[in-house]
């Protein structure tokens, strides 16, 4: 199991980021969460097969860079939580 949390701040809330994100996980056997974060940064989980999991991240990336500036990634360990991908409320 590979879990990956990327956090993007820039122009991000506001402007359905996360139904982006959302729409683009429909293809991918993955699970986890996007939500919007306090600070005003997205955050997302995302756990699945290592290479599903980075192709996933590398088009939301690619088709939602006009939004983001910046973008921190951390690798978490341990077993999948999550059954299926989500939009995540506070």
């Amino acid at each position: 199991m590979f879990r990956l949390l990327v956090t993007y701040s820039g122009n991000v809330q506001g402007v359905g980021f996360r139904w982006k994100v959302l729409n683009i996980s429909k293809p991918y056997k993955i699970t986890g969460y996007v939500k919007n974060l306090p600070t005003g940064k997205v955050e997302t989980l995302v756990e699945g097969e290592r290479k599903a999991v980075l192709k996933m991240i590398e088009e939301i990336d690619e088709k939602l860079k006009e939004f983001w500036a910046k973008k921190g990634e951390e690798l978490k360990s341990g077993k999948a939580h999550y059954e299926k991908f989500e939009i995540k409320y506070y």
